[in-house]
């Protein structure tokens, strides 16, 4: 899809009123943004309806922004110029399709993936952030920007201009590992004691006694390409007591001051917008599933509480697995909407007093394919990619088993996913001490007997042993019986 030049003047006329911050003639806009006058009021008046600006008559008369930059995305602005977004027809519509495919298609998977990214790109992109003063300026000379997790002295790169200097010194150990060898390799001998001892880790744990605070040094660092030439840089730390975080920049000593701080609660900001918006989303798929009688209240705890409570074993017992605190929250929190695919499912056929047909559990069966194309569509960014995988790999392979007897791939072994094995054993467990309308209710021991005997197909050793230690719990069998 190329834009048109209506929508290209339509983004020009929005920047500029953001700009001015006041009301704007049409012949102004006609002489100082180049646009044919002619054009304007067509242009006006989709982005009036889209309630994006607004207009007034007579003699202070003009147009002006409806709402503040902060809130208008290209996408806004683009969607109501444009007759449509869609990259091809097939995603034009729910359903559309020239062979009646689309579930198992795989170019409209790989256009879906690009129509999300592009969709989400665009609506990630608000309109203060094309205007912001010296945006530019400064962005490109910062060196590096680090966010230190002080608590588990580790780090990760937020930004960085010159990748190249990153990329030759970073390393799989610690912060404070990292910092050793960036002094060593980039900086002056005089100033590198000074620099480690203004950056490692536990003079910046002693801040978080005086909550947040900024602090900048200057030093000299040696030149990539040639060490015998230095160049004058500051770093600023920037510690946060309520997060148990710093920031730490590397940066051109000329760099305007309070930028980078600004910048870090920015990004930090619209992070945890992003998370937050992704939560809220997985909160009201819940709330549908529970609208509609696919899933209770309830069962989305107990779900929960039991995905949780096997990964602790796991955790516990295996450490060569590499789980963290992280993934036991993302992956029992997201464990609710495994079934969302069965939104699609018929009804009757859910709650079917029987046993299904052979084309009825074929429908049945496509339920994760389903699920898993519509995680294809939440929100995407750097906050969300985890949560994005973890989705799409719960949805997708909770029913897949370790024999390889599972559905709709049929994987065998590690080909699974860790957060799908988990939870596909415990929806296993659920549906069998839960009432359903094809089944009675089970014992918790009856279902642990059954489970460990492979008759809810097979699940790995390690998962079996992790599961039965987190069954035999009080809170477990307190849970599963009430």
């Amino acid at each position: 899809m190329q834009l048109t030049n209506t929508t290209d003047y339509a983004i020009r006329i929005v920047c500029y009123l953001a700009i001015k911050k006041r009301r704007v003639t049409t012949a102004k806009l006609a002489s100082e943004l180049k646009i044919p006058e002619s054009y304007i009021p067509k242009i006006t008046k989709q982005l009036k309806k889209e309630k994006i600006i607004s207009a007034s008559e007579g003699i202070s008369g003009g147009y002006a922004l409806a709402k503040n930059p902060e809130k208008i995305s290209l996408f806004d602005v683009i969607s109501c110029m444009e007759s449509t977004m869609a990259i091809s027809r097939c995603l034009e519509k729910d359903g559309f399709c020239s062979r009646n495919y689309t579930d198992c298609c795989k170019v409209h998977q790989v256009l879906l993936d690009l129509q999300n990214t592009y969709n989400n790109r665009l609506e990630n992109v608000k309109i203060s952030d094309i205007i912001r003063p010296g945006k530019d300026e400064y962005f490109g000379r910062f060196y590096i920007i680090l966010k230190v997790n002080l608590a588990e002295n580790s780090y990760e790169c937020i930004y960085s201009h010159n990748r190249g200097i990153y990329d030759d010194v970073k390393t799989a150990g610690t912060y404070d590992d990292f910092l050793k060898v960036y002094c060593e390799k980039y900086v002056c001998e005089k100033d590198c004691e000074k620099l480690q001892e203004f950056l490692k880790s536990d003079s910046l744990t002693e801040h978080l006694k005086k909550g947040c605070s900024e602090e900048d040094i200057v030093y000299q660092r040696r030149s990539e390409k040639n060490s015998e030439t230095y160049v004058w840089m500051e770093v600023k730390r920037f510690v946060d007591e309520n997060e148990k975080t710093a920031v730490i920049t590397f940066h051109n000593a000329k760099v305007i001051p309070n930028t980078i701080v600004n910048m870090e609660r920015e990004l930090r900001q619209k992070a945890q917008d992003e998370t937050k918006q992704y939560w809220k989303m997985v909160s009201l798929l819940a709330a549908v599933l529970n609208h509609n009688n696919l899933i209770e209240t309830e069962h989305q705890d107990d779900i929960c509480f039991y995905t949780k409570q096997v990964y602790l074993q796991l955790q516990k017992n295996y450490p060569e697995y590499g789980i963290t605190e992280e993934e036991i929250e993302n992956v029992s929190h997201l464990a609710p909407i495994h079934d969302i695919g069965k939104i699609r499912v018929p009804i009757e056929i859910l709650n079917k007093n029987g046993k299904l047909t052979a084309d009825e559990m074929e429908i049945v069966k496509q339920h994760p394919l389903t699920g898993a194309e519509m995680t294809l569509r939440f929100p995407q960014g750097t906050t969300t990619e985890k949560l994005n995988k973890y989705s799409y790999e719960i949805c997708r392979y909770h029913h897949e088993r370790y024999d390889g007897s599972g559905y709709p791939d049929g994987l065998k072994g590690d080909e699974i996913p860790l957060c799908a094995q988990i939870v596909g054993l415990v929806d296993a467990y659920d549906a069998l001490v839960s009432v359903r309308p094809y089944k009675r209710k089970l014992k918790h021991e009856e279902a642990i007997r059954m489970i460990a005997n492979g008759e809810c197909g097979v699940f790995s050793k390690e998962l079996l042993k992790c599961f039965i230690a987190a069954a035999m719990q009080k809170e477990w069998i307190k849970k599963a019986d009430s």
